[in-house]
């Protein structure tokens, strides 16, 4: 074998394996949050209307930089912070900030979370990450109602794409 065919052969099996690293990436987000951003905001203030509660509802991506925040009439001030801080914790801790309350209590190994991380995760409900192929893609957060109300509405909002 020449060295020309070798070159050729190693020149092949790169370009076979980006084409598969490339193809492999496509189908990781086959869900864009960024196109169902307003159908999810629609969803949990469709659900938040129903329950005659004013909500401020966050989307965030999988690095937790808001994609879109949205505040209903009449809600509280403190539900804007609460709201991104509910999402941030689902994507950062990757799971529903809800689940977080048992494991920062005291004597138990996150005690004091909330505090270390300078109030900025929370462990309330209202936040759920977003998966699509496995992966968190994203994350809710309501805040406004009670913590039934805001994890209903969070739940409703995303029941449909959230696809493990």
């Amino acid at each position: 074998m020449t060295q020309n065919q070798i070159d050729e052969i190693l020149l092949q099996r790169i370009i076979q394996k980006c084409q598969e690293l490339l193809e492999k990436k496509d189908d990781l987000h086959s869900i864009n949050l960024y196109d169902l951003a307003f159908d999810i905001v629609n969803r949990a203030r469709e659900k938040a209307q129903e329950l005659k509660v004013p909500v401020v509802i966050t989307l965030v991506d999988a690095g937790a930089h808001v994609i879109l925040s949205y505040r209903m009439e009449d809600s509280l001030l403190v539900s804007y912070d609460m709201a991104y801080k509910k999402a941030y914790t689902a994507v950062g801790m990757k799971m529903q900030s809800k689940d977080l309350a048992l494991l920062t209590k005291p004597n138990h190994w996150l005690f004091q979370l909330e505090t270390m991380s300078e109030g900025q995760i929370v462990s309330l409900a209202g936040g759920i990450p977003i998966y699509s192929k496995g992966r968190i893609i994203g994350a809710i957060g309501i805040s406004g109602g009670n913590a039934i109300e805001d994890q209903t509405i969070a739940e409703y909002a995303i029941e449909e794409i959230n696809l493990k």
